[in-house]
């Protein structure tokens, strides 16, 4: 009989948004059980000494000067529409902020200041944001998550303004030369569970994509590529990028006893997914998107979630230093719910904080910091792969700088169990695929 794998490639950013495991202080999941000194009276005092992706966590909290010249970023993030709402994301982003301002000293004394514009799946919602940043003079982006990004990139590409981190929902984002991304967004994830899946004896694939553009264009120019370089052969499908009832995709999938369903869809698909999946009694293995494994979605998922496997662009091991820190920054510093997507959140601030620190208070500009991440080799990141952003990694897509995936099961609410190596190497994957 012959084996069928189904990728289901669905609303942009939700599948290549949110492809992290949600870390909680509570848990030992992805963060893992804070390993500092939870009486300490900052988080640095709590991790003193100990070595992160900067060097050695310092001694003690330095304040940056509050009468000081700011130096100015932004964040343009997706929020406030049942097509993905992120925000967590920004929450995560701003207590980065107030943790670089009041422990870290802010960029050589100047406080750092987080401008954000919100949008709702809006291209021109978009370009005013991009143009908000322009007005506002900002040095550089903090990775967010804009599924209708086509509106704001021509801006910010116009105006020399480059972006470190977030998830590149469309394939301008992953194309730009002025956004470096710690993320392999759909195409990572793709590249990422069709490996998987190879190593699992898959052989056939069926690429179902929600009616975007962006979305059919990373089916065919990349996931078909990659599974044909894995012995994989593959169909596309289209479905709209709206639907909640999954019972006819997942009913297709299963006409020929497939051996893996990968599905990239988040937020309010999850839970019917992993339902619909049980309630048919599949047997081929399940693979979601990291934003799945969320604990309110796992809680909600019951049984549902067992056995699914689900991608992360950041180690998953138990007691992670920079995990600990994540929580222990986000426990302390946020301002409502940063969890989930936090994680791009706080690595992506956390990087972009690293070169605005390595270039100095007075020699930080939109070139300076272009400059410095694109001679980036093996940098270290944040909780997450070192990144190379010489814009040849992955041909066609020189925005991607970590691409590296990690795939993990849930073991009850908020426990993740890291499932094969400690990460894929999707660069390797995609230049074979390309």
């Amino acid at each position: 009989m012959r084996r069928w794998l189904i990728v289901v490639v669905a609303v942009a950013a939700l599948a290549a948004a949110c492809s992290e495991g949600e870390s909680d202080s509570d848990t030992s999941g992805a963060g893992g059980t804070s390993s500092g000194d939870q009486a300490a009276d900052s988080v640095v005092e709590a991790f003193a000494g100990e070595e992160w992706f900067m060097g050695t966590v310092p001694a003690e909290p330095i304040a940056a000067d509050p009468d000081g010249d700011p130096v100015l970023i932004g964040l343009i993030n997706q929020e406030d529409t049942p097509l993905g709402s992120f925000p967590e994301l920004r929450a995560a982003a701003e207590a980065s902020v107030e943790f670089i301002n009041t422990e870290l000293g802010g960029v050589g004394g100047r406080p750092l200041e987080l401008t954000s514009c919100v949008v709702s799946f809006d291209p021109e919602q978009s370009q005013a944001c991009a143009q908000q940043m322009v007005q506002q003079d900002v040095v550089a982006l903090t990775g967010g998550i804009d599924v209708t990004s086509n509106g704001s990139i021509p801006v910010l590409e116009q105006n020399g303004i480059p972006q470190a981190g977030g998830i590149p929902a469309n394939l301008i984002e992953q194309r730009s030369d002025t956004m470096f991304f710690f993320s392999g967004g759909t195409t990572g994830a793709v590249a990422a569970f069709l490996s998987d899946a190879a190593d699992k004896g898959a052989e056939t694939a069926v690429i179902a994509y929600g009616e975007f553009d962006a979305f059919e264009e990373s089916a065919r120019e990349y996931g078909i590529p990659v599974a044909e370089s894995l012995g994989i052969d593959t169909e596309l499908a289209a479905f709209p990028v709206t639907a909640t009832d999954f019972l006819p995709i997942l009913t297709r999938a299963n006409e020929n006893n497939p051996d893996a369903i990968i599905m990239l869809a988040a937020g309010s698909s999850c839970v019917p997914l992993m339902e619909t999946y049980a309630e048919m009694g599949i047997e081929a293995q399940l693979y979601l998107v990291g934003a799945c494994a969320a604990d309110e979605i796992i809680e909600a998922a019951g049984d549902s979630a067992d056995g699914v496997i689900f991608n992360s662009e950041g180690p998953v091991e138990e007691g992670a230093l920079e995990g600990d820190m994540y929580n222990a920054i986000n426990d302390r510093y946020a301002d409502g719910e940063a969890t989930g997507s936090g994680t791009i959140g706080v690595r992506s601030t956390m990087n972009l904080y690293a070169l605005l620190a390595e270039l100095g208070p007075d020699a930080v500009s939109r070139e300076a910091v272009t400059e410095l991440i694109q001679a980036a080799e093996d940098r270290p990141s944040f909780w997450g792969y070192p990144y190379t952003c010489d814009g040849e990694q992955v041909a066609g897509l020189p925005s991607l700088c970590a691409p590296q995936q990690t795939l993990f099961t849930v073991e009850g609410v908020g426990d993740l169990v890291r499932e094969g190596p400690p990460f894929i190497d999707t660069v390797t994957i995609l230049q074979d695929a390309l």
